[in-house]
């Protein structure tokens, strides 16, 4: 399209031709004899004609060519609706899954921090006047041995939740995955954790607890048992890898730039006001286009 200063020249022209072949911009003739006008009449009846019916083509070409701006920026204003609409999605999804994640890895190190704390300080001082054997062959423990179990139970029960919820999240991040090997550490222990009644899932690291064998081996032999389940073994290694993760909790989850890499930059040109100033720059792109 012409420029708005070529727009107004022509527009000069046009009414200086109108002029020229006799034609009043007010509605008289301009001609000094009527004989000229005469002379003129043909000629200018036909650029006259030829002038109107240009304009109109004009007027219809600019009427169209602004129907087709104002469609344009109508579907540009969809689309980035769509991708405002869809970037937020991805955002809000992001924000609740990752407030998920933190809730429930709190939640879990904060259990077994809890449940090795307890058998770390725990009484570890049994004899085998602890245990009863009744007249039918069942056995009764103390009320100490009977909390010694409970702990220790809850120990290996907050300490397999702790295992999954690592084994579960493995792949969320390099650091989950590193975690999660450590947790499943257990497999390296299994024969000494079996003196104890702890057996260990070699595939999995889980670990499962025979209360009598333990009773046992709190009784008998109650400084290799606190060896084994006390600050140098499961109750104090599972403080080790507490501290490991809380070291780095904050980076346990991908930040969503590191989940989207470059793109996120791009999706955030999308969300609040910048999404208006887009628009309403496209539109009156869509407006200096034509013009110019």
């Amino acid at each position: 399209m012409a420029t708005i200063s070529a727009m107004a020249n022509n527009t000069y022209a046009m009414y200086k031709m109108a002029q020229n072949n006799g034609l009043s911009l007010f509605g008289s003739s301009t001609s000094s004899t009527s004989t000229a006008k005469s002379t003129s009449s043909a000629t200018s009846s036909t650029s006259l004609s030829s002038i109107s019916s240009n304009a109109k083509s004009s007027s219809e070409a600019i009427v169209n060519s602004w129907k087709n701006a104002a469609t344009q920026a109508s579907e540009d204003m969809k689309t980035l609706t769509s991708i405002k609409s869809g970037i937020q999605g991805l955002m809000s999804s992001y924000t609740s899954t990752n407030k998920a994640f933190y809730a429930e890895y709190d939640s879990t190190m904060s259990d077994l921090k809890d449940a090795a704390s307890t058998v770390k300080y725990m009484n570890f001082d049994f004899g085998k006047d602890d245990i009863t054997t009744n007249a039918d062959g069942t056995k009764t423990y103390s009320s100490g041995l009977k909390a010694a179990i409970k702990n220790v139970s809850n120990l290996v029960s907050a300490y397999n939740d702790a295992l999954q919820f690592t084994s579960d999240n493995a792949e969320v991040s390099d650091r989950m995955k590193a975690l999660s090997s450590n947790f499943a550490d257990t497999t390296y222990h299994a024969g000494q954790y079996s003196t104890v009644g702890i057996t260990v899932d070699t595939k999995t690291g889980a670990l499962s607890l025979d209360e009598d064998k333990l009773a046992k081996a709190l009784t008998e032999n109650s400084d290799a048992t606190e060896y084994t389940l006390g600050r140098s073994g499961l109750a104090g290694k599972a403080e080790t890898h507490i501290e490991q993760a809380n070291h780095q909790r904050s980076k346990l989850f991908p930040s969503m730039k590191q989940m989207i890499g470059g793109e996120m930059e791009v999706a955030s040109l999308y969300t609040g006001k910048a999404l208006q100033g887009m628009t309403t720059y496209a539109s009156v792109g869509n407006l200096l286009n034509f013009m110019f």
